[in-house]
């Protein structure tokens, strides 16, 4: 194993810093609160592992097999006052677009809870690896927060399946990674 070295440490400072100003400059310029900038980057990550890979593979089996899947576009929900007649389209039901971003949820949950003591318990602990790590999975479980919050609606229940799907497909991932990189 090799360790960190300072030219890396350096570049990812300044990846880092650069980052940083990006997002400053870009609160500034569209002229939006940190609020909603911190909604937006919460929206493009959970749509980018959801809805933006089933477009690509949707792309794909159209291009490759020939294969034309159809949609139904609807609009937006009435406004409070109103009585809505599709109030019963805009309730979060299940649908396969959820198991990547449950599977990215279960698989950093299980990452910090494994780390832990998988550091705590080793011979040569490496705290720099645990840090890093739970500081990465943090922040990922921060960006879907609100997924996960909407996924339980006002009942607070998760539908069973929803648990099923995403842990066998953690599973999965799981053991790939062991098999591919063994501790």
């Amino acid at each position: 194993m090799q360790g960190l070295s300072i030219p890396f440490l350096i570049c990812l400072l300044i990846i880092t810093i650069t980052l940083n100003i990006l997002s400053l400059l870009e609160v500034r310029w569209s002229g939006i609160g940190l609020e909603e900038w911190w909604h937006n980057e919460q929206f493009w990550l959970i749509g980018g592992t959801s809805a933006h890979l089933a477009a690509v593979l949707q792309g794909l089996l159209k291009v490759i097999a020939g294969i034309e899947i159809s949609f139904t576009l609807i609009s937006k929900s009435a406004g409070e006052d109103e009585v809505d007649m599709f109030a019963d389209l805009y309730m979060v039901k299940w649908t396969s677009l959820f198991i990547m971003p449950l599977t990215i949820i279960v698989v950093n949950l299980v990452a910090v809870i494994i780390g832990i003591p998988r550091t705590t318990y080793s011979v040569i602990p490496e705290c720099g690896k645990l840090i890093g790590g739970s500081f990465f999975s943090f922040w990922v479980l921060a960006h879907m927060c609100q997924f996960a919050k909407g996924l339980m609606g006002r009942g607070g229940r998760v539908p069973a399946v929803v648990y099923v799907w995403s842990g066998l497909v953690s599973i999965t991932v799981s053991l790939l990674w062991i098999t591919i990189s063994p501790p």
